[in-house]
């Protein structure tokens, strides 16, 4: 009989549906199969999903579902609840007036499965610190947990400066993670900051200045657009010196870039192409030497 009643309901889950909903369908079916066998009813999600797909399904459901395409594509379990939870979160808190949350869902799941994108560029933000649902695209680079362990780094080198305000320069603003994360810290201190934040991109400059509206810590941050080269140019005329020089730049050696999984390289958004990736590298490189050389004008020692 539980034969019979899975070839039923499979029958009934396929016949008539689009193509776009017959992906939920399968893992549907696949779950009314393991439930017949052991013994358990199957529930309603196969017959409500049978024509409307995603977007009659519980969040629950769909997280289930979700995490089963992800395990099926290959995706590591741990890695595939944290992807299921957040896209599902996603397409229903970001679905447009009139648009089908499930088509959403459906884009994001394809996007993470035949592209390997990473969730935070998916989603658009991500969290950093003590900070909630920073902006995040391409090309600038997705805030990293080995990042936020440079933030702590340098709030718990700053605590045993004397209590006064901090002048502090960041070369290469990104996101504006690092500078958005310090100035919320020392402003929730009573410390007064002001971070000077510079990037060669202009994409970066305008995402750090919409991340620090966001969080309004605008009067906090500056952000400029030049390299550094022509910072130091422009520093002659319109700053002082600093109390602090933080920089996070890309730091992979380049014998490792095609040992990195696919997932990594989009996460870091390395280019396919190693030569452009290069020249990012030594355009990186050659900063950091250079503010080495231009410590004694820069800080305030």
């Amino acid at each position: 009989m539980a034969a019979v009643a899975w070839a039923v309901l499979a029958s009934i889950a396929w016949r008539g549906v689009s193509p776009g909903s017959r992906t939920v369908n399968r893992c549907l079916i696949r779950q009314a199969r393991l439930r017949n066998r052991r013994g358990f009813a199957c529930d309603l999600v196969l017959t409500r999903s049978r024509k409307s797909g995603w977007h009659e399904l519980t969040d629950d459901e769909a997280r289930r579902l979700a995490l089963q395409r992800l395990v099926d594509a290959g995706e590591e379990q741990a890695e595939a609840n944290i992807i299921s939870r957040e896209i599902v979160t996603f397409a229903r808190k970001n679905c447009r007036p009139g648009e089908n949350w499930g088509d959403r869902l459906e884009r994001a799941l394809k996007e993470r499965i035949q592209h390997q994108t990473p969730l935070q560029y998916i989603i658009g933000e991500w969290d950093f610190h003590n900070l909630k649902g920073i902006r995040v695209r391409k090309p600038s680079l997705c805030p990293r947990p080995e990042t936020e362990e440079l933030v702590s780094l340098v709030l718990d080198s700053v605590s045993q400066f004397p209590k006064r305000p901090l002048s502090v320069l960041e070369i290469g603003s990104g996101t504006g993670a690092i500078a958005l994360a310090l100035a919320d810290s020392w402003r929730k201190q009573a410390r007064g900051v002001h971070i000077t934040a510079i990037d060669v991109a202009k994409t970066a400059c305008e995402l750090t200045l919409e991340n620090a509206e966001i969080f309004g810590l605008s009067e906090h941050i500056e952000v400029i657009h030049a390299s550094l080269d022509e910072f130091v140019a422009l520093r002659n005329k319109t700053h002082g010196t600093f109390d602090l020089i933080v920089s996070n730049p890309p730091y992979i050696p380049s014998r490792l870039l095609k040992s990195l999984d696919p997932v990594v390289r989009v996460y870091l958004n390395i280019p396919h192409s190693s030569k452009t990736f290069q020249h990012a590298k030594a355009y990186a490189l050659t900063s950091l030497v250079h503010s080495c050389c231009y410590v004694q004008l820069f800080l305030n020692l």
